[in-house]
């Protein structure tokens, strides 16, 4: 958990236009601490009903469910924040990348 909010909050920061970057953050972190009170009821009320261990099953089947959509959206994030990382010079322009040349012994 703490790699992924490390993580997010450095790739929003590092995304977002400087003049924004106080809103955003401050939703992000509403939106990420806010949103645990919510979900920890919604969870102890259903493990109430249906018990915990189901409860766990199910939080684990929506996390892997979420991953799926979050894989198939992956490409299009990519695409929308590498120009903006190439702009900031954290990645090579794509003229540049496809001159690097990778030694044998690093390809596999």
């Amino acid at each position: 958990m703490m790699l992924q909010t490390a993580a997010s909050n450095t790739i929003i920061q590092t995304i977002v236009d400087e003049d924004k970057r106080g809103r955003v953050m401050s939703l992000f972190a509403m939106s990420l601490f806010g949103t645990v009170p919510l979900g920890s009821l919604i969870a102890g009320a259903l493990a109430t009903r249906i018990g915990a261990e189901n409860t766990i099953l199910a939080g684990g089947a929506i996390c892997v469910i979420a991953a799926g959509f979050f894989l198939r959206a992956l490409p299009r994030v990519r695409a929308a924040v590498r120009p903006i990382y190439e702009r900031m010079g954290i990645l090579p322009r794509t003229e540049e990348a496809s001159e690097i040349v990778v030694p044998d012994n690093l390809t596999a």
